[in-house]
């Protein structure tokens, strides 16, 4: 599970200011990341899915740009999978990381990996490019998740640093939440510029502009949220992991909000068939999803599923913590 700790917070509305110079530049470095294949074992218990090597520990996950497979976090052993529908896997072997909990894809098919304990972001390339490590400045900022823009650029939140960084043309700017003892959790880069995040240790919603001006948009939360998600009205959800509750927040700042079973612990939200939200509850061991008014508890689990992402077959992929597994669900069509 993310090292993130939760503290009391209010949010509100501020002027941005930089954490650090704009101008701090460690630009980014060529590295090789050494790769394997291998055939994960399949498995049914309790659902259909894969069994990934002993003590993967697996968090993030992201659907391909291909639609089909999925790219995986794994956080025990500093790896990174790609896993294609039949099993099939690359294996990425990356140095002591200390890897956040959330990953993701450019339109290039670049994948961008958080490294906490290097306080750097690792590009996986897709071509021949070749691999790159791109360095935040100073030290102590324990990237926990990266997003990626249209243009290519790269938003990452900061779980000690106290910030959202921008990094482009192999440049970081950080630009400061502006409240004492707030984490940055997951960042989701925002189609109509800059980016979302969500934090613990505050109780709000944060944007970032493209122009870097931070807002605080007060949630009724537990002040540990995790999980976003910006569907096509332009409304984001916030997983509200230590509340046991969805919230969704409208454009026009609105707010309607979804109770989970005590302890349920929802997490990971993505998009499925019929335009329904999904989300993990951690710590019911259930995904369950959004019908009208009610959260349904849809499918068991194996234990702590985190994060998930649903591929172009109606397939639910999830991250099964505990049991170092990939689990693997049909939805419905509605």
């Amino acid at each position: 599970m993310i090292a993130l700790l939760a503290q009391a917070a209010c949010g509100s509305s501020a002027t941005p200011t930089a954490a650090t110079s704009p101008l701090s530049r460690q630009g980014c470095k060529s590295i090789t990341v050494p790769s394997q294949q291998m055939k994960l074992d399949p498995t049914d218990k309790p659902t259909a899915g894969f069994k990934l090597p002993s003590n993967t520990s697996p968090v993030g996950i992201v659907r391909d740009n291909d639609g089909a497979s999925v790219w995986v976090l794994g956080s025990g052993l500093d790896t990174v999978l790609h896993v294609m529908p039949t099993g099939d896997a690359t294996v990425y072997q990356l140095q002591t990381s200390g890897l956040g909990f959330q990953l993701s894809q450019a339109p290039d098919g670049t994948v961008w990996v958080p490294e906490q304990s290097r306080d750097a972001v690792v590009a996986l390339a897709a071509n021949a490019a070749g691999d790159e490590e791109c360095f935040l400045p100073g030290s102590n900022h324990q990237p926990a998740a990266t997003s990626v823009a249209q243009d290519g650029s790269v938003w990452v939140s900061e779980s000690a640093g106290g910030a959202i960084a921008h990094l482009v043309d192999g440049k970081f700017t950080e630009y400061a939440i502006g409240q004492n003892g707030v984490q940055g959790v997951e960042v989701i880069a925002d189609p109509g510029g800059g980016a979302w995040f969500s934090v613990m240790g505050g109780q709000f919603l944060g944007h970032v502009s493209a122009q870097g001006a931070i807002e605080r948009i007060p949630i009724s939360s537990s002040g540990s949220a995790i999980g976003l998600l910006e569907t096509a009205d332009g409304a984001v959800w916030v997983a509200d992991f230590g509340g046991d509750r969805l919230i969704r927040v409208a454009t026009d700042r609105t707010q309607t909000s979804w109770t989970a079973p005590s302890g349920a612990k929802p997490q990971g939200l993505a998009l499925g068939p019929s335009g329904v939200i999904w989300v993990t509850e951690s710590g019911a061991d259930r995904l369950a999803s959004v019908r009208g008014s009610a959260l349904e508890q849809d499918f068991q689990t194996g234990s702590w599923p985190d994060h998930l992402a649903i591929t172009t077959d109606r397939r639910a992929w999830f991250t099964e913590y505990n049991d170092d597994r990939l689990g693997r669900i049909q939805l419905p069509a509605r």
